[in-house]
């Protein structure tokens, strides 16, 4: 997933100059590390372990030789169809550009970081007042878990359409033709999606990075709030519960189905044993 602010362009950016890229801070450890870039010209960019990016100032052709180059790092890229991007604006707010009024209001909630965080983002327009990098990254980290989440919204509606005419059939005929080993997998899938959503990809906890600069922790919380991600989080894991319990009346379905071919199946062979005791009977009978 990529996210940027700033315009498209129509100029051109040859993937060579990516050479000139300048690795400025690594931030965390392990899952949680972040790579904090210089690209086109002193331009930031945040690159996160689970898998996005997220550009400051880039135009469209920079963000596509980026995504180009850092393409051949991926593990388990996805299809191009699949790649989720938001783009928002941002704004470096200097005291000149608005009254007195105004900026003693912003001192004023600078002492108070919940409410420097909450005027962090309006209109879907981010306003950056400090050279900081960890407040671009607060935001960063937000709008990369956006990102990260709208893939898996992606997957979970392609999940749904894929499963939304076994109830319609069900419903029909009262009964399910399919197979087994694509039931299994299905369901492996499903799991490794939960996983992802809650485990394994950093989206639902606050990043162990603003333990040593609380301060930012407000921009990412208003930001994190502002794109409604706990909020898609808990409406994610709804629907995988639907998809989840559908999937266990399947997996009950072949197993009551499975358990009745195996009666028959013990059935017939006491038929065939009791059909072989009389046929011994009637020989040994008409032996004697």
């Amino acid at each position: 997933g990529g996210v940027s602010g700033g315009a498209r362009s129509s100029g051109t950016v040859d993937a060579w100059s990516l050479s000139g890229a300048e690795l400025v801070r690594v931030f965390g450890t392990g899952e949680s590390m972040v790579l904090q870039i210089k690209l086109f010209r002193g331009k930031d960019l945040f690159a996160f372990r689970f898998g996005a990016v997220v550009c400051w100032g880039f135009a469209g052709k920079e963000r596509e030789a980026m995504a180009q180059q850092l393409r051949s790092f991926a593990i388990r890229p996805l299809p191009q169809d699949k790649v989720d991007e938001e783009v928002m604006e941002f704004v470096i707010r200097r005291k000149a550009d608005g009254d007195e009024e105004e900026y003693e209001e912003e001192e004023a909630n600078a002492e108070d970081p919940a409410a420097m965080g909450a005027a962090a983002i309006r209109q879907d327009q981010i306003i950056l007042t400090t050279n900081n990098p960890f407040e671009r990254l607060a935001h960063s980290y937000a709008l990369a878990q956006s990102v990260r989440l709208g893939v898996f919204e992606v997957v979970v509606d392609a999940s749904i359409a894929q499963t939304r005419s076994i109830p319609e059939t069900m419903a029909t005929t009262g009964e399910v033709v399919l197979d087994e080993r694509e039931l299994s997998k299905q369901i492996g899938g499903l799991l490794m999606l939960r996983c992802d959503v809650n485990l394994n990809t950093d989206i639902l906890d606050t990043p162990d990075i603003f333990w040593d600069e609380e301060r930012f922790e407000p921009h990412y919380v208003a930001c994190r709030g502002y794109l409604d991600i706990d909020k898609r989080v808990d409406i994610l894991n709804q629907r995988l519960g639907v998809l989840k319990d559908l999937y266990d009346l399947l997996q009950n379905t072949l197993n009551v189905k499975h358990g009745n071919k195996l009666e028959w199946i013990i059935i017939i062979l006491i038929l065939v044993e009791v059909v072989l005791e009389l046929l011994e009977l009637v020989h040994d009978a008409w032996s004697n």
